[in-house]
């Protein structure tokens, strides 16, 4: 792909968190920098004709880990329930719930197969050529799934993160990822006979 233009790096940034909000987190940001940071690669926030205006309110590193926390949180918080009113639920089954739904293995199959999250990442010029995100040994869409968790957070507090993970059905379609693999929950420390949801 030839150099990206600093107005055409403007209007990629805006297309994709006008699509991203329409099609995936179902609101609008009330701090829209903070969505474009979400989606901003690394790569493309250091490209020379990247908008020397936006630099200020930089890229993607540090939300996935911040986001990864919050993730863990809304997992745990969509079972708390069950978790408080069953005698048989062990502090390894409550864990075995956050390595069912927040692996990366499954968070990369999910944001690349399920909600094509690679479509509304702002990526920098080469990784685009070399389309990174279908390479078998990458997690780099875990990553950005977890960065749009943080910002959102940040803009929206649990709720957003909440109603996003609703409006994408992300409990449902990681059970039919997990059970389309042939994986059980009994792997994740969740028996058959055990099992809450």
């Amino acid at each position: 792909m030839k150099a990206i233009t600093t107005d055409a790096w403007k209007e990629i940034l805006e297309k994709n968190c006008t699509g991203i909000e329409q099609d995936i987190l179902g609101f609008t940001f009330e701090d829209r920098n903070l969505l474009m940071r979400a989606l901003l690669r690394k790569a493309a926030f250091k490209d020379q004709n990247f908008p020397v205006e936006l630099r200020k309110y930089g890229f993607q590193n540090g939300l996935d880990t911040f986001g990864d926390k919050f993730l863990d949180f809304a997992i745990f918080d969509h079972f708390i329930d069950n978790f408080l009113t069953s005698d048989s639920i062990s502090e390894k089954m409550v864990n075995g719930h956050r390595e069912w739904y927040s692996q990366n293995v499954i968070l990369q199959e999910f944001s690349l197969n399920c909600i094509s999250l690679q479509n509304y990442v702002v990526w920098g010029i080469d990784e685009s050529d070399k389309k990174i995100w279908d390479q078998l040994t990458t997690k780099i869409l875990a990553d950005c799934f977890e960065a749009l968790v943080g910002a959102i957070y940040k803009d929206q507090g649990m709720k957003g993160v909440k109603k996003m993970l609703e409006h994408i059905d992300f409990f449902e379609r990681i059970d039919k990822l997990r059970f389309k693999k042939g994986q059980k929950k009994s792997e994740f420390y969740i028996p058959e006979t055990e099992r809450i949801f």
